[in-house]
């Protein structure tokens, strides 16, 4: 997509949070690529002595240097200090993650030797050739294994073409992930607001989802005081997906090749839950900002249902003041079983952040290294023990944290959500799967408008139609 229609078609991430009402104040902490030589062996430890390979590595005493785009408390200082000393031969240099310039520096010829990314973005970037397939790697590895794999890497995986994900070769993996249409509750809010508690076994339903909101709402005079729900509207196409796919239908064709919104009365039902949502005043809208953004607004109290995986067990306790702490701790916060959409549950991650390795790398075999370490050793382990995600193994699900009347509380509802999150979504690889993605930036834009009364709901859902059918044809155009 040229940059003049890209910018007319869609928002900025901060053009999408003006929107919205959110004023983010901290980062949230989420087949066709040719190989490279299946090497005879990934050293698991001392990388010192020089590769066999020939052409993808450099006398030790070179030092090869591995660029990884990846936020800093994911990949931290220390951590980065604990993989040079044990790869020497190594120099880890961790760029922020920027998609535009990862794209730059491609088009430059010297792109970074990993990226991080979410599950929608892979397939488009699979169409074009730019994941390094890592299955020669992986077959040879001692620390990866593909029968250890947690089902949300299926994201990563593709067998012939970009259009089959979900099975075949692996080409990256999450650096963890979460069921993420869980439910978080305020149990005091709750039972203020005079409402039932609800049960931490049987799955709410996205009707009483609404109930619940329309409670613990509070208004004085024109300002709300408390909302009654949220949810990251970002993926808000991504909550569709998973709720017609569950009813075996789609926003798009078959194909992919087309939108299919206004005349798809299951999908027209699913985008008139969230908008009627903001409509009433009962989530964030641009007529009812929030003051910070809504993970915070949950964290103070100021929110009684969030919808959030469970990665957010690790956020609370960062974001919330002390009071908010030893509620926390006491299990008055509490995870809840993801909602049913129409009789059916379906709980899968809808992000996967993850990482891959670049196709264009010039040291295959140090950025797998740095790749498998970053995923399988000590970087790994301290994600798992901290509660901010499950484990891209399933070998190390044991670390998650289950202890005190929080952590216990929230493993029991993970335990079985688990079982409910090896489905994966079917992301469009003619969009460029970002966050906000295509269709969320255009329903962000429109939703304004008709909340206004500028356009009514039919022509806001014929202008997301038309518009991100524009922006499929440009991948079109630009991977076929």
């Amino acid at each position: 997509m040229n940059e003049s229609l890209k910018q007319s078609m869609r928002m900025s991430r901060r053009d999408f949070l003006r929107v919205t009402g959110l004023t983010v104040a901290g980062g949230v902490l989420v087949a066709c690529a040719p190989a490279a030589p299946p090497p005879a062996a990934v050293p698991a430890a001392d990388t010192s002595a020089a590769q066999s390979t020939p052409g993808t590595s450099a006398p030790a005493a070179d030092k090869i240097e591995v660029q990884m785009m990846m936020n800093g408390p994911e990949f931290t200082d220390a951590e980065i200090d604990i993989f040079q000393e044990k790869n020497p031969g190594i120099i880890a240099n961790r760029l922020d993650p920027d998609t535009t310039r990862y794209f730059a520096m491609l088009a430059a010829g010297n792109p970074p030797d990993i990226l991080r990314l979410q599950a929608p973005q892979f397939p488009q970037l699979l169409a074009r050739k730019i994941p390094l397939n890592l299955q020669p790697f992986i077959d040879v590895s001692e620390l990866v294994h593909v029968e250890d794999l947690a089902p949300a890497n299926n994201y990563y995986r593709s067998g012939s073409d970009a259009l089959e994900i979900g099975d075949g070769d692996v080409y990256g993996m999450v650096k963890d992930w979460s069921p993420d249409m869980t439910l978080w509750a305020n149990l005091d809010l709750i039972e203020e607001a005079g409402l039932p508690a609800p049960s931490f076994d049987e799955a709410m339903t996205y009707q009483d989802v609404r109930l619940y909101a329309e409670k613990l709402v509070k208004f004085e005079g024109d300002r709300t005081v408390n909302r009654g729900f949220d949810t990251n509207q970002p993926w808000i196409e991504r909550f569709w997906m998973v709720w017609l796919e569950g009813m075996g239908n789609s926003l798009f064709s078959d194909d992919f090749k087309e939108m299919q919104l206004v005349k798809n009365d299951e999908a027209r039902e699913a985008v008139a839950w969230h908008f009627d949502l903001s409509t009433d005043k009962l989530s964030i809208s641009p007529s009812n900002p929030s003051p910070s953004w809504f993970g915070q607004d949950f964290a103070t109290g100021t929110l009684g249902l969030l919808q959030f995986g469970f990665w957010y067990s690790g956020g609370i306790e960062v974001w919330s003041d002390d009071a908010m702490k030893e509620k926390t701790a006491a299990g008055r916060i509490v995870m809840l079983p993801s909602p049913t959409w129409k009789g059916v549950k379906r709980g899968p991650t809808i992000t996967a952040t993850g990482t891959i390795v670049t196709a264009a790398t010039k040291h295959p075999e140090e950025a797998y290294r740095l790749f498998e370490w970053y995923n399988a050793e000590e970087a790994a382990d301290n994600r798992a023990k901290s509660g901010w995600g499950v484990p891209a193994l399933k070998s190390k699900y044991a670390m998650i944290p289950k202890e005190g009347a929080y952590r216990s509380q929230v493993w029991g509802v993970l335990e079985k959500e688990l079982k409910d999150a090896e489905t994966i979504v079917k992301f469009n690889p003619f969009l460029a799967g970002g966050e906000p993605g295509e269709v969320a930036s255009l329903y962000a834009q429109f939703m304004e408008q008709t909340l206004n009364g500028d356009i009514t709901f039919d022509e806001m859902l014929e202008k997301i139609e038309t518009q991100t059918n524009t922006a499929i044809q440009d991948g079109i155009d630009r991977i076929l």
